[in-house]
């Protein structure tokens, strides 16, 4: 018997994680109680969690206090995606809301003392980074511009915060660090290297000397070690085929307590490493298996290392290492009520795109039933992230319902140098639709696959890909399922709070007054009557960045042009749940639906 929808999302998922400076106290975000929710533990083998937050809208970031006895978390109302912050106790029994008014809230940190808070914000207007005295209740705006800020991080003086913010320049692409005084926002300094370049998610050394930042102003993202008072810079090298990984850029390098090395992950293949990294030496690998670190933190005094780690085939599991040492130790649960050996192998595999690219992508074969079988493109969102090989509920529970599984890394997605991960830029549902199209040809040349009933399936910029693909190259795909999908940049445009918009103008290349004919084009609302496979749309009412008004016009289209499709809302979801029955019910009816509609049994 295959291993059930239900079974594989009853493993626990975990989002996110944190240790507090001393190294004692582990704060992360699972779902083990059927909604993302915080736990904090001990830093021991063995040491039970206790449940912290509870109720009905989840939450998926969470902050310890530099003492390590408080919590700062964001939380949103049905994933509208605004948020309010709130302080708790450590044992949650004292909560308090310390916003008036909630907001996009991209991240937020602590100051050294613990008395204050930080956090990146967007509106509909402008972006910026705004402060709460947590003693006091008083809250100002420190900065407030037009260019997204995220990553916000105190110096270890509490003088100066850096950040990364996107704009600056000439070319769309600029991603710079930008450091500015605390008690005077407009003393400001910029760290960048190249026009057109991306440095980000900066990194204060202990002694408050230096930076550690992400650049790939030399062709693929490396970690940069820059002078703060000065010009003097150091690139950390990386060997062929290697970019370092920010994790969605919300993966910090880590200074050891000396700053005199950092501790960074290396991808590769869509696999990733974590390695510890002198400014005068050789790296060197930590024990971590083979598979994704998703996450990772390094207590103050750099002695003990807590990393997040998962693989296509080993759920997620948050894993103590001891600096020194050559062993790691589980902190998370490693039962599972599944039997994991039943879950397909998963295969890297290359094939090539319409122009020669190479395209590198994961195969899952079908979990169960007889050749030939049919097939799904899996479509990543972003569209700047990846298919990691990193626990995919998704994907093998495709697998087990009888699907083999492509879930190709088409260009624009990251891990394969600069130039790669910037090919979809100005073009968007173009060169990287063709990638994805490639994929399903690769798919149709394998014994094992009923050419016929190759589908695509994809949430995000991957329901978008969804879309493009049933629009743009209706021929190829005998059905699709587009979960929050994009169908219309134009309407989006005007709905996007001011730091979508940015990302939106990075992807076109320029706003709709300079890109308008682009944007028209690679909207698939525009070609509705091109669709020839049947379709399942699902949306959250509440999506701040998908917004469901654009999707429900697409639909009305195929209402009146009589296509094959079906149209589901999530009327208290917003783009990605983190409510486990939801998340069910996104696999589970997509799954039932590429049944229905290509006869599969």
């Amino acid at each position: 018997m295959p291993i059930s929808v239900d079974e594989l999302f009853g493993i626990p998922r975990i989002d996110w994680i944190d240790l507090s400076p001393d190294g004692r106290t582990l704060l992360y975000s699972s779902n083990a109680s059927g909604a993302a929710h915080l736990y904090i533990s001990q830093v021991k083998h063995g040491s039970r969690p206790k449940q912290i937050t509870r109720g009905n809208d989840p939450i998926t970031r969470g902050f310890l206090s530099p003492s390590g006895n408080r919590v700062l978390y964001l939380q949103d109302k049905d994933g509208n995606g605004l948020h309010h912050l709130f302080l708790t106790s450590k044992d949650g029994t004292k909560t308090k809301r310390i916003t008036k008014k909630p907001c996009s809230t991209w991240d937020a940190c602590w100051d050294p003392s613990g008395n204050e808070i930080a956090r990146s914000y967007s509106t509909q207007k402008s972006c910026g980074i705004e402060v709460f005295n947590v003693e006091t209740g008083e809250n100002s705006v420190l900065v407030e511009q037009e260019n997204p800020l995220s990553n916000a991080t105190y110096s270890d003086d509490g003088k100066w915060i850096a950040c990364t913010e996107y704009g600056g320049g000439k070319d769309p692409k600029n991603v710079q660090v930008t450091v500015f005084k605390r008690n005077n926002p407009k003393d400001v300094i910029h760290f960048k290297i190249k026009e057109g370049s991306r440095e980000a998610v900066p990194s204060w050394s202990p002694d408050g000397k230096k930076l550690a930042f992400f650049t790939d102003s030399k062709g693929k993202n490396q970690v940069v070690i820059q002078d703060f008072r000065d010009s003097d810079r150091h690139f950390l090298p990386l060997k062929k085929g290697e970019e370092a990984d920010d994790a969605w850029q919300s993966q910090r390098p880590c200074w050891n307590a000396k700053s005199d090395a950092v501790y960074y992950a290396v991808s590769k293949l869509s696999r990733t490493h974590l390695y510890k990294h002198p400014l005068n030496g050789e790296r060197t690998l930590l024990p971590f298996p083979d598979g994704t670190i998703l996450f990772f933190k390094v207590s103050k005094d750099g002695k003990t290392i807590v990393a997040l780690h998962s693989s296509l085939s080993s759920p997620h599991c948050i894993y103590l290492h001891k600096v020194g040492s050559k062993t790691i130790r589980p902190l998370t649960s490693r039962k599972y009520k599944v039997n994991l050996a039943k879950l397909a192998k998963p295969r890297s595999v290359w094939y090539e795109s319409s122009d020669g690219l190479k395209i590198h992508a994961w195969y899952l074969p079908a979990g169960h039933g007889p050749s030939p079988r049919s097939a799904v493109v899996w479509a990543h969102g972003g569209p700047g992230s990846q298919t990691y090989d990193a626990w995919p509920a998704y994907l093998q529970s495709i697998s087990q319902s009888g699907f083999a599984v492509l879930a190709p890394n088409f260009r624009g997605s990251t891990g394969y140098g600069a130039e790669f991960r910037n090919m979809n830029l100005s073009d968007p549902g173009g060169g990287d639709l063709e990638d994805v199209v490639a994929g399903a040809k690769w798919l149709a040349k394998r014994r094992e696959i009923d050419k016929s009933k190759i589908a695509i399936f994809g949430q995000s910029y991957g329901g978008y890909m969804t879309l493009m693909a049933l629009t743009k190259r209706p021929e190829v795909f005998a059905a699709g399922v587009a979960l929050v999908p994009v169908t219309d940049w134009l309407e989006l445009y005007e709905l996007d709070d001011a730091a979508l918009r940015k990302s939106d103008e990075e992807l076109f290349g320029g706003p709709p007054e300079k890109k308008g004919e682009l944007y028209r084009d690679r909207s698939p609302i525009n070609f509705v009557s091109n669709i020839r496979a049947p379709v399942l749309i699902k949306a959250g009412r509440n999506d701040p960045g998908c917004h469901i008004q654009p999707i429900e016009k697409f639909v009305k289209r195929l209402e009146e042009m009589k296509r094959p499709h079906e149209f589901i809302v999530e009327e208290k979801e917003g783009h990605v749940s983190g409510r486990v029955d939801a998340l069910k019910r996104d696999v589970t009816t997509g799954v039932n639906y590429l049944k229905k509609t290509l006869n599969v049994k």
